[in-house]
């Protein structure tokens, strides 16, 4: 079979047509292919909002999964200019998160375990920051929940029969404030896509967004803010690796500046300590 029409590109892969109700997604990386297949093998029978995933194909020297085809506009492009939109969307995309965390499931937790193979693996990192964060990953809360862990509104297509949840490569299991912690750091972020959609490019529109999946998430799950923001610079040195040029100096600078508050605070709390015991 012959592949169609490009109708997508990302970091990792471009989506072609696959014949009338099936898309190929082929890596620029073989073991990109493979860890999206195993993880796509993983989860096909949690009852999943997520295309029906056809096998592990080789073509024109490149390895791809064939999916079932869903048609629909990704959330990201069908969000309109206004705040009545941003709204909506925001709290469909907290629910959908939920929903997937929500998912019982025998898979061991990993996710503690990703993020310390990708800090050790940051060749920008300094010694000295590495073991910083490594060990407040080993102090992090390991978690059972299903987490997609690249949860953005341009990974969920807006089908006619509801929302599809698309590239399962990075999905992990463990502390559902972990998920929530990198879809935060991704609307924390300043950097904007190419091509982005105008209500992502207009910063006042991305905050609101941001606030009300954050509220909502917050209200279905229980999960506080602390929680979700102590797991932000673990989180963002393993980042580092996943990045290259301007976006990753500003993981770089939020990790460095991040890392000063906490030796500050620390510092606080012992001259504290030491005032109480005088």
């Amino acid at each position: 079979m012959r592949a169609g029409e490009r109708i997508g590109q990302g970091n990792t892969a471009d989506v072609f047509e696959w014949g009338a109700h099936e898309v190929l997604k082929l890596f620029h990386e073989r073991h990109w292919a493979l860890e999206e297949a195993r993880n796509a093998e993983r989860i096909g029978g949690l009852g999943l909002r997520t295309p029906a995933f056809g096998g592990v194909v080789e073509y024109e020297g490149r390895l791809g999964i064939v999916y079932e085809r869903v048609d629909g506009p990704t959330m990201l492009r069908s969000i309109d200019p206004n705040e009545a939109s941003v709204a909506r969307n925001a709290r469909l995309m907290a629910s959908l998160q939920v929903e997937i965390q929500s998912v019982e499931h025998e898979l061991e937790p990993n996710l503690i375990e990703e993020l310390t193979r990708k800090i050790k693996a940051a060749s920008c990192l300094t010694d000295v920051q590495k073991e910083a964060l490594l060990r407040l990953a080993g102090t992090m809360p390991v978690g059972r929940s299903l987490c997609h862990y690249d949860f953005h509104p341009d990974n969920i297509v807006i089908s006619p029969g509801g929302p599809v949840v698309i590239d399962w490569m990075n999905v992990l299991v463990g502390d559902p404030a972990a998920d929530a912690a990198r879809t935060a750091m991704m609307f924390q972020s300043t950097a904007v896509p190419p091509g982005a959609p105008a209500w992502l490019a207009e910063g006042s529109y991305r905050q609101s967004f941001y606030r009300e999946y954050m509220a909502e998430y917050r209200i279905l799950t229980g999960i506080g803010q602390d929680e979700i923001e102590s797991w932000m610079l673990p989180t963002l040195g393993a980042r580092i690796v996943e990045m290259r040029g301007g976006w990753q100096t500003e993981i770089l600078n939020r990790v460095e500046d991040g890392l000063k508050r906490l030796a500050g605070a620390l510092t606080n709390r012992v001259g504290l300590r030491q005032e109480d015991g005088n």
